[in-house]
């Protein structure tokens, strides 16, 4: 059995091109992980065959095939199988468990369900002792979703009882920045900081935001090489203007809830260095010094008091 924490993730900025022949749209985007976090707890059985069952606190996630999760272990059972096929034949096979504790808000632009998917990865590496590198667990996470990947690399950050190949790896980095479809990343110092992320009572469609974003002219866009030289020299002064998100421009209109959030939060959470909205949203997260606890804990408190969800957490 492991135990693994998946890290809700914040994008720091997120620019994007035009759609690709395949449908998929081009992005160039700095994401950094938050100690706010799912619990998943796998759990290795003999069985009378491979199965994979699910379970969890939250009724807003399914617990069969449509879950990523359970994409994840299907995955792994393939590596398991093709690097020990002489134990993959043993009469006794594996049942496997996984339960998932839900924090992080889902389906809210914070990589929660590629974050699960990335913690059964990691486990089921670490139970079987595949030895599969970092960047091997990353290419099987690419196949699930373009998230998946970094959030991989940001539990091997934090993780510390992973294997020590793992731990030990340069691609074991808490922020990185991420071009093509979202699996080209280069590893960037992280900030440090407060964060408070905030979320409406609706979903948003991501597919819709990237379709509607067709349509827009966009005027601002984040300079991602001055961001990553910035964060790269912890010079955060500079690094605050360039934290632009492009979807903003489709979700603050199309979902009248999300920009009043924002514009709740750049009014009332005094001392934030930066509000912004997080993937295609729902998600707003404001940035907050360290040292201004008074701040965010005030923030926090005025975001629940006005009947919004809300978590305090860190980067890291």
């Amino acid at each position: 059995m492991i135990h693994i924490k998946s890290y809700a993730k914040i994008n720091l900025s997120i620019d994007m091109g035009e759609v690709l022949p395949s449908g998929m749209h081009p992005v160039d985007m700095i994401m950094q992980e938050t100690t706010l976090a799912d619990d998943v707890i796998i759990n290795v059985k003999e069985g009378e065959d491979f199965s994979i069952v699910i379970k969890t606190n939250s009724s807003e996630i399914p617990v069969g095939e449509d879950n990523i999760a359970y994409k994840a272990a299907i995955k792994m059972v393939e590596k398991y199988r093709e690097l020990l096929p002489s134990a993959a034949e043993e009469k006794k096979e594996k049942e496997i468990c996984i339960f998932i504790e839900k924090r992080i808000p889902v389906a809210a632009g914070l990589a929660g369900g590629s974050g699960n998917a990335a913690a059964v990865i990691h486990g089921l590496n670490a139970i079987w002792n595949l030895g599969l590198s970092l960047s091997e667990l990353c290419e099987i996470g690419e196949v699930l979703g373009s998230d998946v990947p970094f959030c991989i690399m940001g539990q091997a950050k934090k993780n510390i009882f992973l294997p020590d190949n793992i731990i030990g790896d340069e691609l074991a980095v808490s922020c990185a920045r991420a071009r093509g479809t979202g699996t080209e990343l280069t590893p960037v110092e992280p900030i440090h900081a407060q964060v408070i992320i905030a979320k409406p009572n609706i979903g948003v469609s991501t597919g819709e935001v990237y379709k509607g974003m067709d349509e827009l002219k966009i005027n601002s866009r984040p300079n991602n090489d001055a961001l990553e030289a910035a964060l790269n020299i912890h010079a955060y002064k500079k690094a605050i203007p360039e934290m632009i998100n492009v979807l903003e421009n489709y979700t603050l209109t199309a979902y009248p809830e999300v920009r009043e959030l924002k514009t709740f939060m750049e009014k009332n959470l005094e001392g934030a260095l930066v509000v912004l909205m997080s993937g295609s949203g729902p998600s707003v997260f404001a940035l907050f010094d360290l040292s201004d606890e008074a701040g965010a804990t005030q923030g926090l408190k005025a975001l629940k008091d006005a009947g919004y969800e809300a978590h305090l957490a860190r980067t890291f």
